[in-house]
């Protein structure tokens, strides 16, 4: 469907766009317009069913399309300001013959929050919209006046809230009629809907795309696959007063529970209880699990009654709500019959806590989560004779999943935010571990959105972007290694470069701060990891950080032709190595963390090492006592200043080392590992990967990972490096070659008797497997394996060797 767009750009007959300023010249969105709802219909005949009838649509902020009353399609994901997403769906399988009802709500946030954030306005756009058009044998059915719609009074208006600016939902079930759904629903009392033409200076008065404020449309690039629905594992039920008074959903829930009875009584679905006056039936949900989608509860009941509801990442023992959790909730108030809430937004948890109100027989009947997440097709794997290790791979998948979205968010349970640095370990996952590389490919490019200086936003696509404050400067460092990662993985050049520019940009930040070589108080967050590791002054983790991403562009350059760039890298490359051998400690065999004007600190930590190493900056005559260093366990100590800490505290300086900093070393987080393995690899000690990924069997969490080794959110993608590196140094499949035209077999097993395993490539799978007597390779492309001081160049096939003989 790369046709252009014949459908028109629709809303509601109030745009409710302001025109302000001294000559009426500027367009605002006033808070009356924020947080609405407007319902859409469109009935059409069809004679016969079509084997095919591809929708595209999409909306701001965000749609629900249902065909005759089945839901067909979410969206539009998080895109870029400027660069609205739209969405293609195959809704064939819900059409007959006969009329047929095409109903869409469309709900416009207004108030930038976690994925979300407001265009400016023009005098037309900017304040909701819908576009869609529908492709049938007998044309093509596009939104335009022949849509019929109203404002929804069913929700009440609210405003983002929590640490991640989620925005509750208070719906009247009597408001909110399914039958709309329906091709027979009597829409008489709803009005044609609006065209918009485009009205700014230089607008044209077109109807359809392309318009300002949302550019050229793009396909949406990493759609989501099927829905998978989660139904709770257990309940039990607590009772308690009804506080009253003016509480949202949120307040309410935590007032409840505060007061309600301490003994829970087991209870299973349905459930069914009497409700009194002035008594709150609680109801605590559990998964067992982390789960992450739309929260959906059903159930009979008489007009009135409210449901409170709220997800909850983490519980004391006596089930009660802790702390600092997500500020998600819902109130539903029934319409006693056919009640059914499902959340217009993905939530997280690992428990959900519902409390009834009202008088009556209630009976609930379903409660789930159904998760919209991004594909992952069957055929990769990794499997050992540790059992530990392959829990540790599977886990990190699970948690990558739940935070694959519409972009790889940082938690589900919590902010649900696009973030740049985090995303290198997500990315990484995926390229290793599964066949769908698509919103691997998409996430730098959503990314890629620098403010006028060049730096990039800590988090894309939302609220930061929108507010531009804080930033933090190494993440743009880690996105420049997620664009080396799809330079060598998919060899894509045409992605490449769109996406070197922007990389050029980030690294020249940089250089004002440069100073005799090294960068030195550099502005903004520097945050490296939630381990106690100095940013301040001329820290050597950030240097190393810039070296790596100087040599990862030089060499993105070269491939691309572009000798000129490439030479400039490397020569502020050749700089920072000579000035970076301030930080080297003979005595201790590492690097320490920082330079102050007094001279090098002495506080050390994994981190700048493994800085040093993967930035290029360690002569070879000590790679080795580098490597011990790093493998040495024994000086380790965990410490993570900014939890414990309130986060602005943290952010603006870290209080006195609480550890021996003559003695002691920091270890890396579960994030900043990712740097560490690398450069354990990179300075020969690939075969210690397995062991060091065991440490993940400490990380505690109920299949998923948490975000630091103490503490944290409950499943946070960038704590799964594991699931890329046991395929990538334990199996030791990697790119020789740019977009795998040649592959690299090199597995590392370390005290591992068994290893097997299956990798993606843009050309199919690589499969490995290794015991103590056999090493048996079948590649889609040439390869070079190397084992045991043996290497051999082989075509494409399948191979096997017998490890004493080849040996």
């Amino acid at each position: 469907m790369s046709r252009e767009w014949t459908g028109q750009w629709i809303w509601c007959a109030d745009g409710r766009i302001a025109k302000t300023g001294e000559f009426s010249d500027v367009p605002v969105v006033p808070a009356a317009a924020h947080d609405r709802r407007v319902q859409f219909r469109r009935i059409f005949p069809l004679d016969l069913v079509p084997a095919a009838a591809p929708l595209r649509i999409t909306a701001d902020s965000r749609y629900t399309v249902w065909v005759n009353g089945h839901e067909a399609a979410r969206g539009p994901g998080r895109g870029a300001a400027g660069r609205l997403l739209y969405d293609v769906v195959d809704v064939a399988r819900w059409l007959v013959p006969g009329d047929n009802a095409i109903c869409v709500l469309v709900r416009f946030y207004g108030e930038a929050n976690a994925w979300w954030r407001p265009v400016t306005p023009t005098f037309s756009h900017g304040a909701g919209v819908l576009l869609a058009e529908l492709e049938l044998p007998s044309g093509v059915l596009g939104t335009d006046r022949s849509w019929r719609h109203q404002t929804s009074p069913a929700w009440t208006p609210q405003k983002p809230s929590g640490v991640g600016h989620a925005v509750p939902e208070v719906l009247d079930g009597a408001l909110w009629d399914p039958a709309w759904l329906e091709p027979g629903f009597d829409d008489t009392g709803w009005v044609p809907a609006r065209v918009l033409t485009t009205l700014h200076l230089g607008g044209t008065a077109r109807s359809t795309p392309p318009a300002d404020p949302y550019g050229p449309l793009l396909e949406n690039p990493a759609p989501p696959g099927e829905p998978v629905e989660r139904p709770v594992r257990w309940l039990r039920e607590r009772r308690g007063p009804d506080p009253g008074g003016e509480h949202g959903p949120a307040d309410l829930v935590a007032a409840v529970d505060a007061e309600a009875g301490p003994d829970s009584v087991p209870v299973e679905l349905p459930f069914t209880t009497v409700l009194e006056p002035g008594v709150a039936v609680l109801l605590t949900a559990g998964w067992d699990q982390v789960v992450a989608g739309t929260l959906v509860f059903e159930l009979d009941a008489p007009p009135g009654v409210l449901v409170d509801a709220r997800p909850a990442e983490d519980l004391d023992e006596r089930l009660r709500l802790r702390p600092f959790q997500h500020g998600y909730a819902a109130r539903y108030r029934t319409r006693g019959k056919s009640d059914r809430f499902c959340s217009a937004d993905p939530v997280g948890g690992r428990f959900a806590l519902l409390v009834l109100r009202g008088e009556g027989e209630v009976t609930v009947r379903g409660l789930s989560v159904v998760e919209r997440l991004r594909p992952r097709p069957p055929g990769p794997f990794f499997a050992s004779d540790d059992p530990v290790l392959d829990a540790v791979y599977a886990a990190g998948l699970r948690t990558v999943d739940l935070t694959a979205q519409d972009a790889y968010i940082d938690c589900p349970t919590r902010e649900q935010r696009a973030w740049t640095g985090d995303s290198v370990v997500h990315q990484s996952v995926d390229l290793l571990a599964n066949p769908d590389w698509r919103l691997a490919r998409w996430h730098p490019r959503l990314a890629a959105s620098p403010r006028p200086d060049g730096m990039l936003p800590m988090a894309v696509a939302g609220d930061y972007e929108h507010r531009d404050g804080v930033y933090i400067p190494d993440w743009a460092l880690h996105w420049v290694r997620s664009v080396h990662n799809l330079y060598r993985w998919t060899g894509d050049a045409g992605l490449v470069a769109e996406l070197l520019p922007v990389a050029e940009r980030v690294l020249r930040w940089f250089e004002p701060f440069s100073r005799g070589g090294l960068l030195t108080d550099v502005t903004g967050w520097v945050l490296l990891d939630w381990a106690s590791v100095q940013g301040r002054g001329a820290s050597s983790v950030l240097n190393g950080l810039w070296g790596r991403a100087l040599l990862d562009f030089a060499e993105m350059a070269e491939w691309l032709g572009d000798a000129g760039r490439a030479r400039w890298a490397r020569g502020r490359h050749d700089e920072l190595a000579a000035a970076f051998e301030q930080y080297w400690d003979e005595d201790r065999g590492g690097y320490r963390d920082w330079l102050t004007p007094a001279g090098v600190a002495p506080a050390m930590s994994e981190h700048a090492t493994a800085a040093a190493a993967v930035g290029g900056l360690i002569p070879p005559s000590r790679r080795a006592r580098a490597l011990a260093f790093l493998l040495d366990r024994t000086a380790l100590v965990r410490r993570a200043w900014s939890f414990g800490l309130m986060p602005l505290r943290a952010a603006m300086g870290p209080p006195a080392p609480d550890w021996d900093v003559e003695r002691e070393v920091v270890a890396a987080q579960p994030f900043f590992r990712y740097v560490v393995h690398d450069a354990v690899a990179l300075l020969g000690g690939a075969d210690h990967i397995a062991a060091l990924c065991r440490d993940w069997s400490e990380l505690a969490g109920d299949g998923t990972w948490r975000e630091v080794w103490s503490g944290g959110s409950y499943c946070h993608g960038w704590s799964s490096t594991p699931s890329r590196d046991l395929p990538l140094y334990v199996l030791g499949v990697s790119p020789a070659e740019p977009g795998f035209a040649r592959a690299r077999i090199a597995p590392r097993p370390g005290a591992l008797a068994r290893v097997a395993g299956a990798v993606p490539t843009p050309h199919g799978l690589v499969e490995v497997r290794l015991d103590r007597s056999e090493l048996a390779v079948s590649s889609p492309v040439p390869f070079t394996v190397e084992l045991d001081g043996w290497s051999r160049d082989c075509p494409a096939g399948r191979f096997s060797w017998s490890r004493e003989q080849a040996s």
